[in-house]
């Protein structure tokens, strides 16, 4: 299967994408009116403020995804080496940190504002969000990584160019 171009796993990819942007919109869209709604279940105890950072980090994962679109329209346009690239996977990495960090704080407020109950969603929850922390914050460092190939890759490119 080719990688780049049109009917390739590219573009299967950014269906996929869109997909998730959708999905993404219409949680956003749903929590924000489940929130207003029931706006006096949210302001009565520390475990709901962390149902609200489950929401915002929505948001952030949102940023994301339009900048995995963008990156894969480039490559789908098979213009791979593009300096906006590298912006867009700048961006990638600061959203995916921002919600590790979320899902950190999630788990502070859980355990020193909330405390773990005895039932079995009380110590899930809380694995889950160190589990949710640790993997946006590890694909964080692996973006920082590729964006700074990515960027070299461009400059070589570049020289290379030039030396023709």
């Amino acid at each position: 299967m080719k990688i780049l171009g049109k009917k390739s796993l590219s573009s299967v990819v950014m269906v996929f994408l869109y997909v998730l942007f959708i999905l993404c919109i219409m949680a956003i869209l749903a929590g924000g009116i489940f929130v207003i709604k029931n706006f006096g279940f949210f302001t009565k105890d520390l475990l709901s403020g962390t149902y609200i950072i489950i929401y915002l980090s929505a948001i952030p994962a949102l940023v994301m995804i339009v900048q995995f679109l963008q990156i894969f329209n480039t490559l789908r346009n098979e213009n791979i080496f593009e300096k906006q690239n590298v912006k867009r996977l700048g961006v990638s990495y600061i959203a995916s940190i921002i919600i590790g960090v979320m899902y950190a704080i999630n788990v502070l407020l859980i355990y020193f504002g909330v405390g773990i109950k005895p039932e079995g969603y009380f110590i899930l929850y809380p694995l889950a969000n160190v589990a949710i922390s640790i993997i946006f914050l590890i694909f964080g460092i692996g973006i920082i990584v590729l964006k700074e190939i990515y960027r070299r890759a461009i400059e070589y490119k570049d020289e290379n160019d030039l030396t023709i």
